[in-house]
């Protein structure tokens, strides 16, 4: 075995097994979009509201293992994230050499973004590694053009679309590769190229017809993110994003990939076919989402794809100088010190707390307080509730999980989702939305302050019960509100909804305390 493979293997089995380590003893709650992706997985399709059904897939096959703990359910992450960086490995070692190799797939392991994506299960934790695989594939259809390397790239990207429909950004580049690298144009444009796309169509078909049955819930849920019904000129939003991939890809690595791209546009035609591929899979998704941060608004991981073929051009690129070589073990390690400082954050939240930088975490804590108090509210003898109905997303997959009947010694009634608006906005709308079925005795959990009264306008009758306040540690609360409501009878979403909103009070008048006992928050 290559000397360099072998110490690959070793760095990406024991960085592997630590991020497992402190996903297992972490007393973070799933976020709640975890929770989501967690619901989706008791229920499999070949598609959902919002995302593609692969990540839904991912947590049934780990869950059906391991159980339905939370390290269980983001155990797809680190894995995935491992496999990334055998692949580039290899890439970077078939392109450039094996020192290149061993330096391209531990600066995947050492991303910043890479750390955190390892310790939550996301579509990019999935996308990653198999935009990785299929940036392997399409130079193995350029060196050895043939049936198995063009239907492999073409069954790749149809999967990472079944993770994250930003894998067709992976068309866009390889379009540009085909314009600025006749070997690539070549390659794409041959029956091999056609076989690939066939074969990528092929394998998105069944979510393309199930997005055409619902609506095109998904694909409409994904232009929608894009956002561009406001102000088309965000200087500020540009410049935050581009910003935000210095901890993405780490300061030292994304310095000096600005700085080479930026030489490799003035030596333009100086440059190996090779070098010309990977700049055409580096600048596409850079670009086109810092465009759209100009015109609305962008998420620092929006462009990770970027990275893959960016990690393995920089290594390739620093590794042939003494200088270059420092740059690069510099910059991993810095990325792995600010990995060891944010995994350690995560197996310990109090060392974050106790240092004022534990306010990230908000999202991940408290859902089980929260379930447990709602359950105890349930159980009030005498209380009969037909229905727990949520005015947030948020509560109704944090509630399904948290409150799931394993774990609970008498099962919730069934939860509902209130809609603010007509048209359902989210999964738990579309799936579960409050009905008469369930209007004879319902307690509402109240997430959304302001909207209380919001609510209270669809039923005939509502209570008010009181207020628990969660301790969510460093200092950091979250309010949840409850209330008894009966005789569901919606309120037309007209204008006069739409003023009554613009004008409400917040955050509202509520009634005092029904039982002060009932508004302490549980242990």
């Amino acid at each position: 075995m290559d000397v360099m493979l072998r110490w690959m293997l070793l760095i990406v089995g024991g960085v592997t097994l630590i991020r497992i380590a402190a996903i297992a003893i972490s007393p973070l709650d799933l976020h709640f979009d975890e929770a989501q992706y967690w619901a989706w997985s008791r229920q499999l399709d070949w598609g959902y509201f919002s995302k593609p059904p692969l990540v839904a897939w991912a947590i049934a096959t780990t869950t059906a293992v391991f159980g339905n703990g939370e390290w269980a359910v983001r155990l797809t992450a680190p894995l995935g994230h491992a496999a990334a960086s055998v692949i580039l490995f290899f890439l970077a070692r078939r392109l450039y050499g094996s020192t290149a190799g061993l330096l391209a797939g531990v600066g995947w392991l050492c991303m910043p973004a890479v750390w955190l994506s390892s310790a939550v299960i996301s579509t990019d934790a999935l996308l990653l590694p198999i935009w990785a695989g299929a940036l392997w594939a399409f130079f193995r259809l350029l060196d050895k053009p043939g049936w198995g390397p063009a239907i492999g790239l073409g069954v790749l990207i149809g999967v990472g679309a079944l993770a994250k429909y930003a894998m067709l950004y992976f068309v866009g580049c390889a379009a540009l590769a085909a314009l600025i690298a006749p070997g690539a144009r070549a390659a794409l444009l041959s029956r091999y190229g056609l076989v690939s796309a066939l074969a990528a169509l092929a394998v998105l078909m069944p979510n393309l017809a199930w997005n055409a049955s619902h609506d095109f819930a998904t694909i409409e849920h994904t232009a929608a993110n894009a956002n561009l019904e406001g102000d088309l000129f965000n200087l500020g939003e540009m410049i935050d994003f581009l910003f935000s991939q210095l901890g993405v890809f780490g300061p030292v690595l994304f310095g000096a990939l600005v700085f080479l791209l930026y030489r490799a546009a003035r030596r333009f035609g100086a440059l190996s076919e090779t070098d010309r591929i990977l700049i055409a899979f580096i600048l596409p998704p850079l670009v086109a989402i810092t465009f759209q941060a100009l015109l609305s608004r962008a998420h620092a991981n929006w462009a990770a794809s970027a990275y893959p073929a960016g990690v393995v051009w920089l290594a390739g690129q620093l590794v042939v100088s003494q200088a270059g070589r420092r740059v690069l073990i510099g910059g991993h390690g810095l990325n792995a010190l600010i990995g060891a400082v944010f995994l350690s954050f995560t197996a310990f939240p109090p060392l974050a707390d106790a240092l004022g930088v534990g306010g990230p975490f908000k999202r991940a804590r408290g859902w089980d307080a929260v379930c447990q108090e709602t359950a105890a509210r349930t159980a009030v003898p005498g209380a009969a509730y037909s229905a727990v109905l949520v005015d947030h997303r948020a509560l109704f997959f944090a509630l399904s999980y948290y409150c799931r009947p394993e774990v609970l010694e008498r099962p919730l009634p069934p939860i509902r989702m209130w809609l603010l608006r007509a048209e359902a906005a989210n999964h738990a709308a579309a799936t579960a939305p409050m009905n008469t079925a369930y209007d004879a005795n319902v307690l509402v959990v109240h997430m959304s302050e302001g909207y209380v009264p919001v609510v209270w306008e669809d039923f005939r009758q509502a209570d008010w019960l009181g207020r628990t306040i969660i301790d969510l540690g460093g200092g950091q609360t979250r309010w949840i509100g409850y209330s008894h409501v009966s005789g569901f009878a919606p309120v037309t979403r007209d204008d006069a909804f739409e003023d009554r909103l613009r004008t409400r009070p917040t955050p509202p008048v509520l009634p005092g305390e029904a039982d002060p006992n009932l508004g302490k928050a549980s242990p």
